[in-house]
């Protein structure tokens, strides 16, 4: 009885501090600064950008370009924005992570790069982006072809703190090849199950670190059977896991990605018949640079915001993502 007489009184002390009341909340816990994408019609449709301690999903169906955004935004964090971001992905290198990087950053064609086929200018951007990306050391990339589990990433978003003291965005590409706890697949059947536990960690180490943590996740072949190839919420591989804590869905869609012209040179294997296939489209051995092409972001789930499409262009061969003069919300 006396002890619960001196919690009640205790309590009551603290109460009378301000403490656990809403004025401490707001005076001792200021939320962090959202994280804005660089695209300036999304950050237009979430509140300013992303939100730290939440989980953002971006899905596409494959070589969409939903890695390319992913990094996109964690460009705009750490090079524009000065924050620390961290990029563990499961499928590209840290080479090719950083070709991408300086293809954005510097224009300069990511084919060029790979092969080394460069003018003596295009050497000057690469060599003067690299430095200055180094220097400001605020992007840190895990990709080296294994698939970590959540502790794993956890413990090098520790490092990143220790060394920046704070991580502002982590990308993890992506969902599919995630392991579990254990690092282990079960069956077919527990699939969904460990997915669900990968989500609820990621969303653990996001409120943990106060970081803005994008999910990179495939859509079904659903999309590709419809008329019109837009997305839904229900393509989503793993819905159920993700859509009950995730913040934000961002659908990724271009038109030009379903256009038999556009899908054959796709990976550059060869040099299309130019009586087929304009040559604009490919930039192989002195063609001419490929086309601005429209893409569409979808945000059919926003928790705590709005809900609609973006326009923005995207040039594959310079791995970018950028905002169109008309782009618009609608």
């Amino acid at each position: 009885m006396v002890s619960n007489h001196a919690r009640k009184s205790d309590a009551r002390r603290r109460t009378a501090a301000g403490e656990g009341s809403h004025r401490q909340t707001v005076t001792q816990n200021p939320p962090k600064p959202r994280i804005p994408t660089g695209l300036s019609a999304l950050d237009g449709l979430l509140g300013g950008g992303l939100r730290p301690g939440r989980l953002t999903v971006i899905a596409s169906r494959t070589a969409m370009g939903k890695s390319m955004l992913a990094l996109t935004l964690a460009r705009e964090c750490a090079l524009r924005q000065g924050r620390p971001a961290q990029v563990a992905s499961l499928e590209m290198s840290n080479a090719d992570l950083m070709t991408r990087t300086l293809a954005a950053e510097t224009g300069v064609l990511t084919e060029r790069i790979r092969r080394r086929t460069l003018d003596e200018d295009e050497w000057v951007l690469l060599h003067a982006a690299a430095a200055d990306a180094d220097g400001k050391a605020l992007l840190t990339y895990g990709g080296d072809g294994t698939t970590p589990t959540v502790a794993e990433i956890e413990r090098d978003c520790a490092r990143t703190v220790r060394r920046h003291g704070r991580l502002d965005l982590l990308v993890v590409d992506y969902l599919g090849l995630m392991y579990g706890t254990l690092g282990q697949r079960g069956s077919a059947a527990d699939r969904q199950t460990e997915v669900a536990h990968v989500v609820a960690d990621l969303q653990a180490l996001a409120d943990g670190l106060q970081t803005a943590v994008v999910i990179v996740e495939q859509l079904t072949r659903a999309c590709e059977l419809r008329e019109d190839h837009r997305p839904r919420l229900s393509d989503l591989c793993h819905g159920e896991a993700l859509l009950s804590r995730v913040e934000t869905v961002i659908l990724l869609y271009r038109q030009a990605y379903y256009d038999p012209q556009h899908r054959i040179g796709r990976y550059y294997e060869r040099t299309p018949d130019p009586e087929l296939y304009p040559a604009d489209l490919f930039p192989r051995h002195g063609l001419p640079e490929p086309a601005v092409q429209r893409a569409e972001l979808h945000v059919p789930h926003n928790r705590h915001g709005r809900t609609g499409i973006v326009d923005v262009g995207v040039e594959l061969a310079r791995a970018r993502f950028f905002d169109l003069a008309s782009a618009a919300v609608s």
